[in-house]
């Protein structure tokens, strides 16, 4: 599977992510027609809650950098179009869920859904705080993101072998 992290550095930033990942432009709906969505240290299904929770943790913020500081990080978990007909609920969710435990060590805020596009590979985006909920920053250095992303690999081909088409030999440099 592809994991991607893009920073995002606005105050309205997880509003925006937030909107996007559901507000239905892409479809949310398995084939049996049930929505995954994730969700740490959140109670509620209401987008706007999740927005007011991040605006809040924001607000919170011990750590500062110049001013760039980064809200939020938009993080794709995405598998090959040709896995999809060994993929289900109970997969992605066990994969998903096991990147999301390694990236935020339980400490971070964390949204998000699964887009189940028809004829195309099926994807999860997720949204984290890049603020551990005591204020302090949970920056991942690349490093660490390599790692992480390694671990959930092997964990992938340990236990869902026959998703060998979305395997990325993560940590190889591209050939020229």
């Amino acid at each position: 599977m592809i994991i991607k992290a893009i920073s995002h550095t606005t105050r309205n930033s997880p509003k925006k992510l937030i909107n996007y990942i559901f507000d239905g432009r892409k479809s949310l709906l398995d084939p049996e027609g049930n929505r995954l969505v994730f969700k740490q240290h959140v109670r509620t299904f209401d987008k706007d809650k999740w927005i007011k929770r991040f605006n809040q943790l924001e607000t919170e913020r011990k750590s500062h950098y110049a001013n760039k500081s980064v809200v939020c990080q938009h993080i794709v978990v995405s598998f090959s179009d040709k896995s999809t007909q060994y993929l289900n609920r109970k997969i992605i969710k066990d994969l998903v869920q096991k990147f999301i435990d390694l990236y935020t060590e339980g400490n971070q805020l964390c949204v998000g859904g699964v887009h189940f596009d028809k004829g195309k590979n099926w994807h999860a985006h997720l949204v984290v705080s890049q603020l551990k909920l005591d204020g302090f920053s949970g920056w991942k250095t690349k490093s660490r993101f390599a790692e992480i992303k390694k671990e959930v690999q092997n964990y992938q081909i340990e236990n869902y072998p026959q998703l060998e088409d979305s395997i990325v030999e993560h940590g190889l440099k591209k050939k020229d």
